[in-house]
């Protein structure tokens, strides 16, 4: 039977597991290894970060302060602030070959691309105002970026399809709704798995024809942003944003699953296959679940980010990275660092 266990109940049966079976002196999924403090910027929110392995960078959009934070991958330490350029920052995505950073700017309805190694600019690929949310194919060498709608009060959008060779719009995807928002890749099928907000679904996307297929909702799904993907298992995950729950869902046939209580708001969510573990980062800050089996998941920990919201795990360093803005919860913004057990 589909249920919701509320994120306290969870919590009590973990800990009751826990010290039941003798393994209460393992150590936690998540253990906070560095903090590193932001204190010019001074408001706004932060939005989804890029990973530069090689050369040891880890790069964060700052929406309202306009700027890039660029820390250090394996300390967490700040490196500097890229001002000037971008006016409002969200999905960032670096490619490695050409050691180049795409930027969507929802401000000015580009997708900005930076020379990664002094950050100016080197081309900007002109988009509809509302540039948010994006994933990059490195199959095809393709990013897949939503734009348009709210932004220009109208109810639909497009996803751009931006080849990063010829930094160009190659294609768009038309999608019947105002905000888009977390996206996933599904390989074997060719597809695209996208949230649409304010129409509280989610749109499957056939990448060949590039046309939306079909379109899923559920019961009690609101505010969907984060999106995860176990494509193993063939499972995708899905947010809702208030109250907090995760929807798990069959991609093959479109059904639900499960719902499981989870943060509120949350804006990211990472399935690991190695551990097979979910963390869902939001406000309320992060949840890791075990995955029993495809169908069962339980709460392992929550950890606070100080209302941190956006964040990235790297499996090659075994760290997880997430970032909170200045606020009710914190005095100043600041990057959070752990390692991942």
């Amino acid at each position: 039977m589909m249920h919701i266990l509320k994120k306290s109940t969870i919590a009590c049966l973990s800990m009751l597991a826990l010290l039941s079976g003798g393994s209460a002196s393992a150590a936690p999924p998540l253990e906070l290894v560095a903090q590193t403090p932001l204190p010019a910027v001074t408001g706004g929110d932060f939005d989804h970060f890029a990973v530069d392995l090689a050369k040891n960078r880890l790069f964060v959009p700052s929406e309202v302060y306009q700027s890039i934070e660029v820390f250090e991958l394996s300390s967490g330490k700040h490196l500097h602030s890229v001002t000037g350029t971008v006016q409002g920052p969200h999905m960032l995505e670096y490619i490695a070959d050409q050691n180049a950073l795409f930027v969507a700017d929802a401000r000015n309805g580009y997708c900005d691309v930076l020379d990664a190694s002094d950050f100016h600019l080197i081309k900007r690929i002109t988009l509809r105002p509302g540039a948010d949310f994006g994933v990059y194919d490195a199959r095809t060498r393709l990013i897949y970026l939503g734009n348009g709608g709210k932004a220009l009060k109208a109810d639909n959008s497009v996803i751009s399809v931006i080849s990063v060779d010829t930094r160009e719009v190659v294609g768009e995807i038309p999608v019947q709704a105002a905000v888009i928002k977390g996206m996933q890749l599904d390989v074997q099928r060719n597809r695209l798995y996208v949230n649409l907000r304010d129409k509280s679904q989610v749109a499957v996307v056939d990448l060949a024809s590039r046309s939306v297929t079909a379109s899923w909702t559920f019961p009690g799904l609101t505010g969907n942003a984060a999106m995860g993907f176990d494509a193993l298992h063939r499972r995708l995950f899905v947010g809702a944003r208030n109250p907090g729950v995760m929807f798990v869902v069959d991609p093959d046939s479109g059904k639900l699953v499960g719902t499981f209580g989870t943060v509120n708001i949350s804006d990211d969510m990472t399935y690991d296959p190695v551990a097979q573990r979910l963390i869902v980062s939001g406000a309320d800050g992060v949840d890791v679940f075990a995955q029993d089996n495809p169908d069962t998941y339980r709460l392992l920990q929550h950890v606070d980010t100080l209302g941190g919201k956006t964040s990235v795990y790297v499996p090659s360093l075994k760290q997880f990275y997430v970032v909170h803005t200045k606020g009710v919860q914190a005095p100043q913004a600041g990057l959070q660092v752990f390692k991942v057990n």
